[in-house]
């Protein structure tokens, strides 16, 4: 150690490795601490989405690409339609760090983006001063859509630009400056608590199961049929052939099985409902 920093390159492996991990145990609590920012979030989207509206991120380097997970796993977990559902990184997929100054690639995003205001824009950035992210979300906002900044910095410019703003603080990078540490892992933990609950709030959840998980492949499939088997109290085989009965229709399979519908008519009725909880109800 030279003062308080590590020198990593004078230290064995395990001594790095223990260092990395001793600084991604505090990224929870810092996320814990901002929970009230993250429910006030998750709360906005669900009545985005609940009006029709969109979900979309924005970001740059590593704080664009773990929005771009985020964004890319939400249609299948929670049977989302994927035009409703969108994100730009600077550079695109062959992003790189000089995209993050890249305003006229910014001006393309956000033509192509089109925000309207039904929609909300979670914003993500590290530093919370991306020139890129802050040109979508300035859009965003001139466009009427609700803008969710997800930073580690408070106080910094995109949080002003911010209906709610999630800025966790993980504190210093082991490795300096290298915000795809701490700071990345604070911002996917944020992201995943975001999501998930507007999500739930939104009736996507039935109790802790993905019932409108998309049954796209044969693993899939099969959870698909136990998410049924065990809402309806079926066995696993008579939830399969309801859930091929309703064209991959958890909801209405589970109609079908506990409501005695017939398929037509269960997946009219899940259909017209928020969640499989006020159809079941």
């Amino acid at each position: 150690m030279t003062g308080d920093r590590p020198q990593l390159d004078l230290l064995p492996s395990a001594e790095v490795v223990g260092l990395l991990l001793d600084a991604e145990a505090r990224v929870v609590p810092a996320v814990r601490a901002v929970a009230g920012q993250l429910a006030a979030g998750a709360d906005l989207i669900a009545a985005r989405l609940a009006a029709g509206g969109r979900l979309l991120f924005a970001g740059a380097g590593t704080s664009g690409r773990i929005a771009a997970a985020e964004a890319a796993e939400l249609p299948g977990t929670f049977g989302l339609d994927r035009h409703r559902v969108g994100w730009r990184i600077a550079g695109g997929s062959d992003s790189t760090d000089s995209a993050e100054d890249d305003l006229t690639g910014a001006e393309r995003d956000i033509a192509s983006l089109a925000c309207t205001p039904a929609d909300v824009l979670v914003a993500v950035a590290a530093s919370g001063s991306t020139p890129y992210t802050l040109a979508l979300a300035d859009a965003a906002r001139q466009a009427g859509a609700a803008v969710i900044a997800v930073v580690t910095v408070a106080g910094s410019p995109l949080t002003e630009r911010a209906e709610v703003a999630i800025a966790p603080d993980p504190g210093p990078e082991v490795l300096r400056g290298s915000s795809r540490l701490t700071a990345g892992t604070a911002q996917k933990v944020a992201l995943n608590a975001l999501t998930t609950a507007a999500m739930a709030r939104w009736g996507r959840v039935h109790g802790d199961l993905m019932v409108d998980v998309v049954p796209a492949n044969a693993k899939l499939r099969q959870r698909a049929a136990g998410i049924v088997a065990e809402i309806a109290g079926v066995g696993p085989d008579e939830a399969a052939e309801a859930l091929r009965r309703c064209a991959d229709d958890a909801r209405a399979a589970v109609l079908v099985l506990a409501a005695g519908l017939d398929p037509a008519a269960a997946r009219q009725r899940a259909a017209a409902h928020r969640s499989l909880r006020e159809a079941l109800g």
